[in-house]
């Protein structure tokens, strides 16, 4: 079965998976969009960007940039001063310092073949790697037809022209009814899919109901609906158990071993400040420091500093809360005990953990033990 459950006090802090918010402006209004579609645009200014080449440089002294993820908002319409997405695509990688860059887009933009080849005839020319370009395609968004989707056919048209620089992907938000990824198979069967559970993030919040969940009670796994089979995939290879085994653990035993497998901490949301993760963003105790000020050992000083976000990371959100619950109020443990223990309360399992993690955290109960103990160390 599974072994070793408790990791060390302190991970060693050796990779970063950025993700940098460029802009939440977009040029779509989707209904379940996990960024506030129609929240007040935010756009990083040129000036920002080039403050966070400079951290990076920074950071690439002691750490492994293994993945910079470029998002939005719809990061393609970033334009501010001299510089637009392209411009901010080539200093990413003339850092010759991150394994791998990608960039998601609703592919609005790219549904044009001649502005798509221009876009990728001009990034090319200035990158001698190939960037993860991800096209969004989903039921919320209504972009798919029999045929596809117009912005994809133009992607892969485009990457196989000579010169040209990108490998196009698909990714696919998936709700609990759905079958959007067997309708793409079909019609790509040759282009990859990254495929992930509908969050109740953003304007998606209100969409709750449609998001593969689970309950912290029992084992009952009927309730991811047609994201079932990719979570059970990737719980299998990750954790190293079979399928019988998958069928029998607890739910909270899975959502807390699965949990160190996210990359909080090492994945800082970065848009005009480095923020801890992007569940605590609005959150000013969990600010990192402004873009332009990040230095090698800030993120593994903070961590050590706050116990509870250290723990997560070592021992599984769970496990971590369950640890530190004697250091709750009353009312806040009572509040824990009732997702814990109440098979009607369901959490999301987008992004392994990290709903989890936010369920606590809007309870008050990860905010109540920072609180209480941002200062002090065990």
């Amino acid at each position: 079965m599974l072994k070793g459950r408790r990791a060390a006090k302190k991970p060693a802090f050796t990779e970063l998976y950025p993700a940098l918010q460029i802009t939440n402006g977009c040029n779509k209004q989707c209904k379940g969009c996990l960024r506030s579609a129609n929240s007040l645009s935010y756009h990083m200014s040129d000036e920002q960007f080039r403050k966070y080449i400079e951290d990076l440089q920074r950071l690439g002294e002691s750490a492994l940039l293994k993945y910079q993820f470029v998002t939005g908002g719809e990061p393609t319409i970033w334009k501010s001063g001299d510089m637009d997405i392209v411009d901010a695509l080539t200093a990413l990688f003339d850092l010759n310092a991150i394994e791998t860059i990608a960039m998601p887009s609703n592919g609005k933009v790219f549904e044009d073949i001649n502005y798509t080849r221009e876009f990728f005839k001009r990034l090319s020319s200035g990158i001698n790697q190939k960037p993860v370009v991800g096209i969004s395609i989903s039921e919320y968004q209504g972009n798919l037809s029999e045929s596809g989707y117009i912005a994809m056919d133009n992607l892969l048209t485009v990457s196989r022209e000579p010169g040209m620089q990108l490998t196009p992907v698909i990714l696919v938000t998936m709700s609990v009814d759905d079958n959007i990824d067997e309708r793409l198979k079909k019609i790509y069967p040759c282009v990859p899919q990254r495929v992930v559970a509908l969050a109740p993030l953003g304007d998606a919040e209100g969409l709750e109901p449609l998001c593969p969940s689970l309950s912290l009670v029992g084992n009952d796994k009927s309730t991811l609906g047609s994201y079932l089979p990719y979570y059970k995939k990737e719980v299998i290879s990750k954790l190293g158990i079979s399928e019988n085994d998958f069928d029998a653990f607890p739910n909270s035993t899975i959502i807390d071993l699965f949990s160190l497998y996210i990359r909080g901490g090492d994945s800082p949301f970065v848009d005009d400040k480095w923020h801890y993760c992007l569940p605590y963003k609005d959150d000013p105790k969990f600010d990192l420091c402004d873009v332009g000020e990040m230095r090698a050992g800030t993120i593994s000083d903070y961590l050590e500093e706050i116990d509870i976000l250290n723990c997560i990371r070592a021992e599984g959100i769970l496990s971590a809360v369950d640890e530190h619950k004697e250091e709750l109020t009353a009312e806040t443990r009572d509040k824990l005990e009732y997702i814990l223990h109440t098979p009607e309360m369901k959490v999301s399992v987008a992004y392994r953990g990290c709903m989890v993690c936010k369920k606590m955290y809007d309870y008050g109960i990860i905010k109540e033990l920072v609180d209480g103990n941002s200062s002090s160390k065990r």
